[in-house]
């Protein structure tokens, strides 16, 4: 349970996460490339060897409107398939940019300067945990090509949200001190504080926006 006691936590498995799933799918991209590169160099080799193959009724142009629909539609399929694994793995990776920017900017604008810098020690691992991670994602940005609209901010919103909802549920069966005294409902300025954190995902989300776009367009321009 105190595992998941910390939002840096959560952010920090989030990002385990998705570099997990993004390794796996980066080493089965590079495989099937790999069997793709095999064909074509069978092919090739085919042909330098004088092998003929008789050509398909497509190549001879006598029936070109059922093979295409059947082309066309295997190919839609095909892309359906891949879509809802890559639209899955946008989303990971559009809510890990906004968890990751919101747990640092929280920690060090506000946790570390106003509330824990006096008995709080900083060491490797959290400093790690609130700062390299945004670097490692900065780094993921400028590596990768995936799209990131602005209208899925919606599920950043969520995740923050089911974090939230967690601490409340944990706190009414069990009497346990607030991570975070923003969280705190018997304060008289928990609603400020709550509202001014729904805000803060906004701009916290609209950063790697901003910083992908502007990649592609310096990327467009070369």
């Amino acid at each position: 349970m105190l595992v998941f006691f910390f939002c840096c936590r959560w952010t920090f498995i989030l990002v385990t996460v998705y570099f997990a799933l993004a390794s796996i799918f980066s080493l089965d991209g590079c495989l099937n490339k790999c069997k793709d590169v095999r064909a074509a160099d069978c092919v090739e080799l085919d042909a330098e060897r004088g092998s003929y193959v008789a050509p398909t009724p497509e190549e001879n142009g006598n029936t070109p409107s059922i093979p295409s629909q059947s082309n066309t539609h295997e190919k839609l399929l095909n892309r359906k398939r891949a879509g809802i694994r890559g639209y899955i793995f946008q989303i990971m990776f559009q809510t890990t940019a906004g968890a990751v920017v919101l747990t640092d900017v929280v920690f060090w604008l506000i946790l570390y300067p106003f509330l824990t810098s006096k008995d709080y020690k900083l060491n490797f691992m959290k400093v790690c945990m609130h700062s390299l991670n945004a670097i490692i994602l900065l780094g993921e940005v400028a590596l990768n090509n995936m799209r990131f609209p602005f209208f899925r901010v919606a599920y950043f919103i969520l995740w923050t949200s089911t974090f939230v909802i967690f601490q409340w549920i944990v706190h009414a069966c069990v009497s346990l001190w607030w991570p975070y005294p923003f969280l705190d409902l018997s304060s008289p300025y928990a609603p400020a504080w709550y509202v001014a954190v729904g805000v803060l995902t906004i701009p916290c989300y609209s950063v790697f926006a901003l910083i992908i776009r502007i990649k592609k367009c310096c990327c467009s321009r070369g």
